[in-house]
């Protein structure tokens, strides 16, 4: 059973190694993500997300071992990459009336189980409580499951642009938006 909630500062053990798993999983496969331990996400990006952003976990509790595994995780916050003024959003809105998410995962061995698109729902159905005007996001043009998952909870594709990014240079992404009111 996936339990959603809001990630806190006593998490950062827990989701560094959730990142490291993806980065280490997805290596040379067709998803990979293209991280780099140490550099994206960063150990410093994800305590300073979990004191002053949004992270949203996905738990699984394993009833045999007893042990709770954090499946898969979302960050959320009000910082696009540098470009992403280029794209045209169909929501006019100030950062803090936005969330970009970033850094969108699961573990390999929970593919298929529609843990991405219960937490990307949790994270929406959480967002528009709050009052968030609107969602943006990037991912890569070849994330054909990513993308298929975004479009399928309401994100629209605002096209193909350059984004900078410090791990990954200049790189062309797939702009979404999901509009909230």
């Amino acid at each position: 059973m996936l339990e959603i909630r809001l990630g806190t500062p006593q998490d950062f053990d827990a989701v560094l190694d959730f990142y490291t798993k993806m980065i280490d999983q997805m290596k040379g496969t067709e998803f990979d993500v293209l991280w780099e331990h140490g550099v994206h996400p960063s150990p410093e990006f994800l305590q300073t997300s979990l004191e002053h952003d949004r992270v949203y976990l996905g738990w699984v509790y394993d009833e045999i071992s007893g042990v709770e595994e954090l499946a898969c995780a979302l960050i959320l916050n009000s910082q696009g990459a540098e470009g992403y003024d280029k794209v045209s959003w169909d929501v006019d809105v100030s950062p803090d009336q936005m969330g970009v998410l970033h850094v969108v995962a699961t573990l390999p061995k929970y593919h298929g189980q529609g843990f991405a698109r219960r937490l990307v729902q949790a994270t929406i159905d959480a967002e528009r409580e709050l009052g968030t005007h609107t969602l943006r996001l990037d991912t890569f043009p070849h994330n054909v499951r990513g993308k298929g998952l975004y479009e399928s909870v309401g994100f629209v594709h605002k096209g193909d642009v350059v984004l900078h990014y410090p791990a990954l240079g200049d790189i062309t992404l797939s702009m979404y938006e999901l509009p909230l009111v």
